[in-house]
């Protein structure tokens, strides 16, 4: 074999092994989306919302409603875990998320739906 065929395998070994690690699932959507605000990175955890929310919303309001989640999860002592259970097929789904705190309070239950936007799962408006 030529060294330029050889390289081009390799390439294609590597891309087809890393695609798993760059399909998110809705499931993950859903969980990236409540570490990112845990952690306070608002401008990632806005990158898991749709186009619909972000619309509705506005840049300024969303950004607060994102930073005020990120204060009411630090005195809460941080995330345990979130649940997800989603239900559906094709490009919308829908079900909970149950956020789980590490501190006392009382886990979150909320409604979540998400739809494929250019090929990744972002989270919608239930209604």
């Amino acid at each position: 074999m030529k060294p330029m065929n050889n390289a081009r395998i390799l390439m294609t070994i590597a891309c087809i092994a890393l695609l798993p690690s760059c399909a998110k699932t809705p499931e993950s959507t859903v969980e990236s989306f409540y570490e990112a605000i845990a952690s306070g990175e608002i401008t990632e955890a806005k990158g898991y919302l749709s186009a619909q929310i972000i619309g509705m919303m506005g840049d300024v309001k969303l950004s607060a409603a994102l930073s005020s989640e990120t204060e009411k999860i630090q005195k809460c002592g941080g995330i345990k875990n979130v649940e997800v259970d989603m239900q559906g097929e094709g490009e919308v789904r829908s079900g909970t998320a149950t956020v789980n705190f590490n501190g006392e309070c009382r886990s979150k239950v909320e409604k979540t739906k998400l739809v494929k936007e250019d090929g990744n799962w972002k989270i919608t408006a239930s209604k």
